[in-house]
């Protein structure tokens, strides 16, 4: 329930502050991940992009834009994002690119490099220098589309009061670099956190280098629908940047058929949260026991069976009535720490255990005693 009223409050504190530039390819909104998609997987993006802006120019007006991603042996992503023309100015496109340096595991971060706005028609550092009449002077998000913007970024999966955690720091030059003396103290430098309180959900929230940014994500199946908030400081402010508004919204579909990996390692493999453990019992329905008390019927009825952190996919395990096959699971599968057996039901395994046992011994016993009562009555005869 504390998650929910979290997600409820958040959502409504953005919803008001939707004030968002269209998202980057490879990442959260306008900073990059370290994770990269993989080989042969592909994600596209179509979204929409609504601007009333009085500084640092005015305009006001609507612009659709696409973008694409592509995985490359799992090693690297490519990106592509067209559209955002406004009036007279011309078309904005460029291709990213990233790089995996260094895979996560449970204590390691993933360690990525990455170049944005490849081929962008905004020159190097020009945006500075532009003059009333040259290209783009009047594009109100000029400075996001540099040429050639470097960067390197870190990202680290963790679970934090029993919800999944993302958390990325990085440095870049160019799009990174703030143009206002205030974003200059923390030069290049962007940082960036999601998290997800209920599932599907996820909450983001960033620095890029020049602004404060936030969005919500929802994720079904393959589908994914995101809305962002940018340079939310603005608000505080009362020099005109108070009413500016853009809002953006994105339609995505990740198509990863032939893909054997995933973009991010499992979160559940590294989670040793209270809040994230579950029994793993499997129903084995209704069944019989050849000379069985009705506590051991019960017994068998609902069986426990060894978990796949205990037990490989498939293995023939013995058990006080029985062999049971232990449920298999897809090859690349987490096994977390969710996946636990009580103590009072190993011990409940034990109990049996020794009773079976010790049935199989009055049950020698008995033949023993028949046996003897034959050859009795054979001498007799």
């Amino acid at each position: 329930m504390k998650k929910i009223i979290l997600s409820v409050i958040v959502i409504a504190t953005m919803c008001g502050l939707l004030n968002a530039v269209p998202f980057q390819t490879l990442g959260m909104l306008r900073t990059p991940d370290a994770y990269v998609l993989p080989h042969t997987a592909a994600e596209i993006m179509v979204g929409g992009y609504y601007r009333d802006v009085a500084k640092p120019v005015d305009y006001d007006g609507f612009t659709p834009f696409v973008m694409l991603g592509v995985g490359i042996l799992d090693r690297v992503e490519l990106g592509l994002f067209v559209g955002d023309k406004i009036e007279d100015e011309p078309l904005v496109y460029f291709l990213n690119v990233k790089a995996k340096i260094l895979q996560e595991t449970s204590l390691l971060p993933q360690l990525s490099v990455g170049i944005d706005n490849i081929l962008s028609p905004i020159g190097e550092t020009s945006v500075e220098d532009l003059n009333p009449g040259d290209d783009f002077y009047n594009h109100p998000d000029n400075a996001g589309y540099e040429i050639y913007s470097p960067y390197v970024v870190a990202s680290k999966q963790a679970v934090i009061l029993g919800m999944p955690w993302m958390l990325n720091l990085g440095a870049g030059a160019h799009r990174f670099t703030g143009q206002a003396s205030r974003s200059r103290v923390l030069n290049g430098f962007f940082a960036s956190a999601e998290m997800s309180p209920v599932q599907n959900l996820t909450l983001q929230g960033e620095f890029d280098g020049q602004d404060v940014n936030a969005g919500i994500k929802y994720s079904y199946r393959n589908w994914g629908v995101k809305v962002g908030a940018q340079a939310l400081e603005d608000l505080t402010k009362d020099n005109g940047y108070e009413d500016n508004l853009r809002l953006a919204f994105g339609l995505s579909y990740l198509f990863d058929k032939y893909a054997e990996a995933k973009r991010r390692p499992d979160i559940r493999t590294y989670a040793k949260d209270e809040h994230l453990e579950e029994s793993y019992v499997v129903d084995l329905g209704t069944g019989s026991v050849e000379k069985s008390s009705p506590t051991d019927k019960a017994i068998v009825d609902k069986q426990i069976v060894p978990t796949p952190q205990d037990t490989r996919p498939g293995e023939t395990v013995t058990t006080p009535t029985g062999t049971l096959e232990t449920p298999g699971y897809a090859e690349g599968d987490a096994i977390s720490s969710q996946a636990q057996l009580s103590p009072e039901i190993r011990d409940l395994l034990e109990e049996l255990r020794i009773l079976r046992t010790e049935r199989e011994k009055a049950q020698k016993s008995l033949d023993d005693l028949r046996a003897w009562i034959e050859q009795l009555k054979q001498e007799k005869k």
